[in-house]
């Protein structure tokens, strides 16, 4: 009997204990080409914007001025050049998202991740490593059981 109640509380507060945070005001940015800095909101309700991860991995702000300013380059300039140093710049901000960045998957690790490789495909649809890469993140998610971010 003792052990059935050890369980119950156990089981109680995991499954009982929900976050309540609610989701960070966003600040009011232009969007350009869903670069990556609107907000998102992980399923734990936290806002997932560059500045918000920057708070948890300082690394990721650098990764976010150099995708910004590659953005910035190409939306004046959409030459070669710049149109594969900007999907250059998105892979590499998601694969450090995905492979080094301390940030937990409940943080948004993944989301953003996932979020960096569409873009990257949306400028080279024929990225068969950003294609395996979102594919990965996708398994993570029914692996989960948790659904697949569209955003």
């Amino acid at each position: 009997m003792k052990v059935y109640l050890v369980i119950l509380l156990i089981s109680i507060s995991i499954f009982g204990c929900k976050s309540d945070d609610k989701e960070l005001s966003p600040q009011q940015s232009p969007q350009m080409m869903g670069q990556g800095m609107n907000p998102q909101t992980s399923s734990s309700g936290i806002s997932i914007t560059d500045e918000t991860l920057a708070e948890i991995d300082p690394a990721i702000k650098s990764y976010s001025e150099k995708l910004n300013s590659l953005l910035k380059n190409y939306v004046s300039d959409k030459s070669l050049k710049n149109k594969s140093e900007l999907i250059e710049s998105y892979i590499r901000y998601a694969d450090y998202m995905q492979y080094e960045s301390p940030v937990s998957p409940m943080k948004g690790k993944y989301r953003k991740a996932l979020s960096l490789y569409r873009k990257a495909l949306e400028l080279n649809s024929g990225n068969s490593k950003v294609m395996a890469e979102i594919a990965q993140i996708e398994d993570i998610y029914k692996s989960m059981g948790r659904p697949i971010p569209s955003d």
